[in-house]
């Protein structure tokens, strides 16, 4: 691995970014990264951005009001934006046209799909990567069943069940796009639920259905606290189930029996999982995707395109909801404007 420095910014000083001095975080995951150096920083608040700089010990001079001060007399390669979801299109958008070479922007993407395909869009114009900190899209363990799927384990995916918490925009976008990491097929409608609470962005859930009759199935309707987050990969020849916060990993072909309905799925642990990287280094794998990213100047396994889908297939689950029809994708102009004004909570 090269041993070049890297000029990293962070756009957003809060918990997120690494304020309080959170090891857990952007800026302590740039740090594990020997390649990167956390050189600057920009946020409204002047005393949180005097607490970040101090905390990660940024040279007073490069400590930012605005992300476009940072970006003209900072000469950055990578970008995070940790802002306020309401707040990510514009310092992703800025950093694109400065030239900044590789942006990590925290999820959801943004709050409107119009939104997001400027993001998107913007950085296709000028030639820099969009990562989206969809975070265990980075870990070993999901690219280890991401590999099973694709070299036909399960044969032929037919449906994605997969469980998360609310609320269905800030925390279902994880869910939303993890289910399709696993897939190629792409959402065509959309029918959607919303939880009976009086907030811009609740639980909820729904069915897609994508092409090649493959169906997904979301739910986000319980809090963090009560989720599991179980998934069921459902395929011609087997499933894969996993649970991550009760430990489980297995998998089962579809073999012949002799009761029943003439088969069963024999399920059982998968075997080597890996163990280089904790559940819990997700911060760490997105800051090293973004330096590895650059350095071998590649795609993400997470790009702004991934990021858009699931924001694109959550609005449509809002708005199927509200107007009680199916939703198909992508969505027409007009309907591209809907707002969830996510707030994170």
């Amino acid at each position: 691995m090269s041993t070049m420095e890297l000029c990293v910014g962070i756009v957003g000083a809060g918990s997120v970014g690494g304020l309080g001095g959170r090891d857990n975080s952007h800026a302590g995951g740039y740090r594990r990264c020997p390649e990167a150096d956390l050189v600057a920083v920009a946020d409204i608040n002047p005393q949180r951005l005097q607490q970040f700089g101090d905390e990660w010990e940024i040279p007073s001079q490069h400590r930012y009001e605005t992300a476009q001060a940072m970006y003209e007399n900072s000469k950055l390669d990578i970008v995070s934006v940790t802002t306020h979801n309401f707040h990510h299109h514009q310092p992703v958008i800025e950093a694109a046209e400065a030239g900044v070479k590789v942006i990590l922007v925290e999820k959801p993407l943004a709050i409107s799909v119009e939104l997001g395909r400027k993001m998107v869009a913007a950085c296709a114009e000028h030639g820099c990567r969009l990562i989206v900190d969809h975070t265990r899209r980075f870990l070993p363990h999901y690219r280890k069943l991401k590999r099973m799927v694709s070299e036909g384990e399960v044969g032929e995916v037919r449906s994605i069940t997969y469980s998360g918490a609310r609320p269905l925009l800030h925390n279902g976008t994880h869910t939303v796009d993890y289910a399709f990491y696993f897939t190629d097929a792409e959402p065509q409608w959309v029918s959607g639920f919303l939880n009976d609470e009086p907030v811009a962005d609740p639980g909820g859930g729904g069915m897609v259905a994508c092409s090649g009759g493959v169906v997904v199935f979301i739910n986000c309707i319980a809090t963090r606290r009560q989720s599991l987050s179980d998934t069921i990969i459902a395929g011609t020849e087997g499933q894969i189930h996993f649970c991550e916060r009760r430990g489980i990993w297995e998998y089962g072909p579809l073999v012949e029996a002799s009761g029943g309905y003439g088969s069963r799925y024999d399920f059982s642990p998968i075997p080597n999982m890996p163990e280089d990287l904790e559940l819990d280094d997700y911060f760490y794998s997105a800051t090293r995707e973004a330096v590895d990213c650059l350095l071998e100047d590649r795609e993400s396994v997470s790009t702004g395109s991934d990021g858009l889908k699931a924001l694109e297939v959550i609005t449509a689950m809002h708005i199927s909801h509200k107007t009680k029809t199916l939703v198909p994708l992508p969505l027409e102009e007009g309907l591209d404007h809907v707002e969830i004004r996510s707030t994170g909570q």
